[in-house]
């Protein structure tokens, strides 16, 4: 079981956070492990990757999670899938 949490700021913005192709700040809590995921799109994606290498040269992004679409639904559906898996490849947050 598990529980997916989106960012306060989502509610009334999903249309623009869909344009703008990346999401940050998505929780899912499930066996007492908190993930905090990053959501972009693919071509969002590619375009934050080549200007990360390019101005840094390197990228990075832990919990990274690529999906068609940034929507509720399409994120959802990921979270659903990667559950199969009990989340492998995750990494919790740190509590404080």
């Amino acid at each position: 079981m598990y529980d997916v949490q989106f960012p306060d700021y989502l509610s009334g913005y999903e249309v623009e956070t869909e344009a703008k192709g990346y999401l940050v700040g998505v929780k899912v809590v499930s066996s007492g492990a908190t993930f905090e995921l990053t959501v972009y799109d693919v071509a969002r994606l590619a375009q934050e990757v080549a200007d990360e290498v390019q101005s840094d040269g390197s990228f990075a992004v832990a919990n990274l999670v690529v999906v068609p679409r940034v929507t509720r639904n399409e994120i959802t559906r990921a979270v659903e899938r990667l559950s199969r898996g009990n989340f492998q490849g995750l990494v919790p947050r740190a509590e404080a």
